[in-house]
């Protein structure tokens, strides 16, 4: 486990050159689009806090905890795209840093340096940092996890302030994503399972068992759950987007087939090894509940899976052909990371292509022109949208969520007096209702964009009266 956070001066300086590299490669998109809708709640909570104007929370309800995380980008860099995403690389180099300390500290040096190397290039590594994406904040709070329960063990106080700062992250990590369920299961799994050897260590066990599922239950009331998932998604796309990159194309199925095979292997050789640990138990536990919402987050959890129990795996199997020279000793390993890396390296140079080509989601596409449509300012603009987070953050202008649907054109009409736009997905099962609702309304509304991404609707009522707009 971990015994400290690892040394400052070469991780800085690994960090910098990281991270410097991606910006000098344009890897990195500072553009308002292809954001994370609870990644862009989050950070216009605290925009609105710092710059004193209208709380999002009351009209887009609370964010998941990740917000905390964006507090200093909330006080110092108000409103800069370009800092969030420095800001979000620096906690994701952080993350793989805590991981690649885990792992030298329990299996190898060797391995630790191998798997951290092979994600810190991974495409999904990447375009989860450019999308501020749950994956990088509930890794690196997975990394920090293993050390506070490290410490707390070490500690005298079983009621002192490494309990609460463990009660605090458990809070954070279960609004992030299902996944985050695993780290309260797993600490309770661990407690419960490992005897109390003195007095100290039983009040430590009953205090984590009775503080951490009561951290974890009031903070999903509080969220009312995950309400921006996408349940029950294909796990083998989802598998796909660690190595696909492209925003307007679906991913194919057969790297996601390849990489189903290797976390299945994975888990079954290293089934001990991940009851083991308590990192173990995360990311086990992370894969299996993320199964129900099988994301980009959920992908990026299975290839630190893959990548940290798989490369000690694959070195033990290379030694046991027991030959004497490094090229039979490790040449298996050497062959696997050539091949993982030039399939990475090629798929970023893809990536580095699309974010110079501008290529955008058909969400973001219809994003960017109802932000065109919000450019004038002489004209009166209130829109309600699906994704009124990064709606908000492109057009600069208010943005409310949707209504809901009515079952008579007027009466709708009345519930959306002031709105003079309305975006949403009339495909997906969800909004189909709304859309027959507006399809009533007839002359009062115009479509201004339909597209594979959804539609845009223009309320010619509210248009016609300029009058009515908000000052």
């Amino acid at each position: 486990m971990i015994s400290r956070i690892p040394s400052y001066s070469w991780g800085i300086l690994a960090m910098i050159a990281w991270g410097g590299t991606i910006l000098a490669l344009d890897l990195v998109r500072f553009t308002p689009y292809g954001l994370d809708e609870g990644a862009a709640r989050g950070l216009l909570l605290n925009w609105s806090i710092v710059d004193a104007v209208a709380n999002p929370i009351v009209i887009f309800g609370l964010p998941d905890f990740r917000a905390l995380f964006f507090v200093p980008l909330g006080l110092y860099w108000t409103g800069s795209m370009v800092a969030a995403k420095v800001y979000t690389l620096i906690m994701t180099f952080s993350a793989i840093l805590l991981f690649y300390n885990w792992n030298r500290q329990t299996v190898s040096n060797e391995s630790a340096l191998i798997a951290s190397a092979l994600l810190a290039i991974a495409p999904i590594t990447l375009t989860q940092a450019d999308a501020i994406g749950v994956g990088p904040y509930l890794l690196l709070i997975f990394g920090l996890a293993a050390w506070l329960d490290k410490t707390y063990r070490a500690s005298s106080r079983s009621s002192g302030g490494w309990l609460f700062m463990q009660l605090l992250l458990v809070g954070i990590c279960v609004t992030l994503h299902p996944m985050g369920l695993a780290y309260p299961l797993a600490l309770l799994w661990r407690w419960y399972q490992e005897p109390s050897q003195d007095a100290v260590s039983i009040n430590h066990r009953k205090h984590v068992l009775i503080g951490v599922p009561i951290a974890a239950l009031v903070l999903l009331v509080m969220r009312e759950g995950w309400n921006l998932m996408h349940w029950w998604g294909n796990p083998f796309t989802a598998l796909s987007r660690i190595i696909a990159v492209n925003p307007t194309e679906e991913p194919g199925l057969a790297g996601g087939i390849i990489f189903a095979v290797l976390l299945l292997g994975v888990i079954v050789a290293e089934r001990r090894a991940l009851l083991g640990s308590l990192v173990g138990n995360m990311l086990l536990f992370g894969v299996l509940i993320g199964l129900t919402a099988a994301d980009a987050a959920w992908a990026m959890v299975a290839l630190v899976l893959i990548l940290y129990y798989g490369i000690p795996r694959l070195i033990a199997v290379n030694q046991a052909f027991n030959k004497n020279s490094l090229l039979g000793q490790r040449g298996l390993v050497m062959v696997v990371m050539v091949i993982a890396a030039t399939v990475f390296m090629l798929n970023l140079r893809e990536y580095r292509q699309v974010i110079q080509d501008d290529v955008l989601s058909a969400e973001d596409k219809l994003i960017q022109l109802l932000s065109i449509e919000a450019a004038d300012t002489k004209q009166p603009f209130r829109a309600a949208s699906q994704w009124p987070g990064r709606t908000m953050i492109a057009c600069k202008r208010d943005v409310l969520p949707l209504p809901p649907p009515a079952k008579e054109g007027e009466d709708f009409l009345k519930n959306i007096k002031g709105i003079t736009h309305l975006m949403f997905n009339p495909y997906q099962p969800t909004y189909r209702e709304l859309g027959h609702t507006i399809a009533q309304l007839g002359g009062a509304t115009q479509t201004l964009a339909l597209q594979q991404g959804g539609v845009i609707v223009k309320i010619r009522d509210v248009a016609a009266k300029p009058s009515e707009a908000p000052p």
